[in-house]
């Protein structure tokens, strides 16, 4: 994994949990399967991330939510 993020915005959850469809870089995609998902946190703060890894259009993302501040994030691989 790199260093390159970017910031994208998440429209909607499925179950409140897993992303279900988001925007970046001015298209919305809808994602068809959610392949893997992990949760790393620091047990000295409340801060954390949750990761999942998805299928949206044929690709592959990496999407992370930064905790406890619901802001997302794509790591471009």
């Amino acid at each position: 994994m790199t260093d390159r993020t970017e910031t994208i915005q998440m429209l909607e959850r499925r179950f409140d949990w897993f992303p279900a469809k988001f925007s970046w870089r001015g298209q919305i995609y809808t994602v068809e399967a959610v392949n893997e998902c992990k949760t790393v946190t620091d047990r000295r703060s409340e801060w954390g991330m949750h990761h999942f890894w998805v299928r949206s259009a044929g690709r592959r993302f990496h999407l992370c939510e930064v905790l406890p501040r619901n802001r997302w994030l794509l790591y471009q691989d």
